[in-house]
């Protein structure tokens, strides 16, 4: 029986292999999605039909966000994790910022101290900022991961690292100076060339997790 140098049997390992290029294609599909509904709710006059887009940009984070964990947790879980965390909760505050938005939603919402409290959030001042730089976080942790694992092309992984640490630099200024603006064409112009190119890649390539399975050697059954 064929077995990698860490003792698990070839077949167990092919698959660990397969599950991880599965998810990064996943990641790859989900980063063109989010932005694509996010980019066109941004640009829709419709109030309801530009905040269900929204909302849907929301939700496909989750995906987007196991995609990136899956592929990236062998090469360190704890950071895979963290990253995980941060964009599920960037997911969560989006959630509540879309959905509170309905009149309906504000109605029902409005009498509960809870309810007032999702309210409160989700019309702060700086919440969009808030929750733009929970996502760097995530984002410049799960590219840190790409880096290291030379996962894909190292312009790339790079690419977005920087990108991220500018976008986090954005939000952490505004937020410790809110006369400092945070979305700003500067700081998110390449974020968005990172994700699009990154996605792209992990759609259609997706990742050389081969590369870091141990040497695998043969022995008796």
């Amino acid at each position: 029986m064929s077995v990698s140098s860490k003792g698990l049997p070839l077949a167990a390992t092919n698959r660990t292999v397969r599950s991880q290029r599965t998810w990064a294609r996943i990641a790859g599909l989900m980063y063109w999605m989010v932005l694509l509904v996010d980019l066109t709710g941004m640009q829709i006059h419709s109030a309801t039909l530009s905040r269900s887009l929204m909302l849907s940009g929301s939700i496909l984070t989750v995906p987007l966000a196991l995609g990136l964990y899956y592929a990236l947790r062998p090469v360190q879980n704890l950071l895979a994790a963290s990253a995980l965390g941060f964009r599920l909760l960037e997911s969560a505050l989006g959630l509540i910022a879309m959905v509170t938005g309905f009149a309906g939603v504000q109605a029902e919402l409005a009498p509960s101290s809870l309810g007032k409290a999702a309210l409160d959030l989700a019309h702060w001042s700086d919440a969009t900022a808030f929750r733009a730089f929970v996502f760097t976080i995530g984002s410049t942790i799960f590219f840190y991961l790409f880096v290291k694992s030379c996962y894909i092309p190292r312009i790339l992984a790079w690419w977005g690292l920087f990108a991220s640490v500018v976008a986090l630099a954005a939000c952490l200024t505004h937020l410790l100076d809110p006369s400092f603006p945070a979305m700003t064409m500067y700081a998110w112009l390449p974020m968005l060339l990172a994700e699009t190119s990154t996605g792209l890649w992990l759609l259609i390539k997706s990742v050389k997790a081969v590369d870091r399975i141990p040497r695998e050697r043969s022995t008796p059954y």
